[in-house]
């Protein structure tokens, strides 16, 4: 069974965006600690340190960013939940989060790649698709149609 074919309950989807932020930061750290401890800067730069290319810095700021978000959608998601607001709510919101998480860690696991050379096994995606979550959060916001309980979209 997979997320398509079982529904997960909303704390599912909570405890798997968690895992997913938090496998984002533990990337995000592994490779600042890379950049800082053993990486050489691009020849022809002009840098003593990879710390300085002021390109690594950016990415380093992007990824810390898309963090942030993926965690603060989390926590909204979280307090939407444990405050029983309106179901179609939540349900966006978790999927808002699951969006954002999954793609915080996406960045992640690419930035480790392009900075380091090193690729981290990454958790499957395949049983929670994240293109059906645009679509619930689109119709709802665009058209007013609320999400509806068949399949996994939290």
């Amino acid at each position: 069974m997979n997320a398509l074919t079982l529904p997960d309950s909303p704390e599912d989807a909570l405890a798997r965006n968690a895992v997913q932020v938090q496998r984002a930061r533990e990337l995000l750290q592994q490779t600042l600690a890379f950049i800082r401890q053993q990486a050489r800067p691009w020849p022809g730069s002009g840098l003593e340190r990879a710390s300085d290319d002021p390109y690594v810095i950016s990415r380093f700021g992007d990824l810390q960013i898309r963090i942030e978000v993926a965690a603060a959608l989390q926590d909204r998601a979280r307090r939407q939940l444990h405050a029983g607001q309106d179901p179609a709510e939540i349900r966006v919101a978790l999927a808002e989060a699951a969006i954002a998480a999954g793609h915080a860690l996406l960045a992640a696991g690419n930035a480790e790649f392009e900075l380091t050379g090193q690729r981290s096994p990454q958790p499957s995606t395949l049983d929670d698709p994240l293109r059906w979550k645009y679509r619930l959060i689109g119709n709802y916001r665009l058209n007013g149609v609320l999400p509806d309980d068949a399949g996994s979209v939290v």
